[in-house]
């Protein structure tokens, strides 16, 4: 038999589960699909930045997919910095998708990027500040890339006054979007 507490803590329980349930089937439209390059996006490629040994290593599933890649250190923060990656694959090899990933190993200007031959079911970029042997080849990389941050990032919004849009080597950031330390505000969709 149920007791009035026992009753009025389903009743509790079944109220939060609908408004849960309401809750994460509501979804605001956005403007347009950010790729996460988590395998379903609208590329459907699969990206895993990982630091090993001093090393940062880049992973994209399949493989074959990486047509291109480039990067730029970006230290405004000294505490965190970045390292801004242009992922260009082989669907759509002029389109650049620009991430960031914050460093917790120590890579200066000057890096240098090899492919590893040997990773056969994902393409697999090692950055370093050696020279790697064994089966590492010396890949080129792209020029720097686009921005500083993905797109639909604020960031990456014109001038005022001119139709010439932000660049890497331009400091032009919508006010509110970054603040001094460098941190970047949410996606606002």
């Amino acid at each position: 038999m149920l007791t009035q507490r026992m009753f009025n803590t389903f009743s509790l329980l079944a109220a939060m589960a609908l408004a849960f349930a309401s809750i994460s089937t509501f979804s605001a439209e956005p403007k347009e699909e950010y790729d996460r390059l988590d395998g379903v996006g609208p590329s459907g490629k699969k990206v895993n930045v990982i630091e090993w040994e001093g090393n940062l290593e880049v992973h994209v599933y399949p493989a074959g997919s990486l047509k291109g890649l480039a990067l730029k250190l970006d230290k405004k923060n000294k505490d965190k910095p970045v390292m801004v990656i242009g992922y260009r694959f082989n669907d759509n090899p002029k389109k650049q998708l620009v991430r960031r990933a914050i460093l917790g190993i120590n890579l200066q200007e000057g890096f240098k990027a090899f492919k590893d031959p040997s990773a056969t079911d994902y393409d697999k970029i090692v950055i370093s500040m050696n020279t790697l042997s064994g089966d590492m080849i010396a890949y080129k990389l792209d020029v720097d890339p686009k921005t500083l941050y993905p797109e639909g990032h604020p960031a990456n919004s014109t001038v005022a006054g001119s139709d010439k849009p932000a660049t890497t080597d331009e400091k032009r950031r919508p006010a509110g979007s970054v603040d001094e330390a460098g941190t970047i505000k949410p996606f606002q969709w």
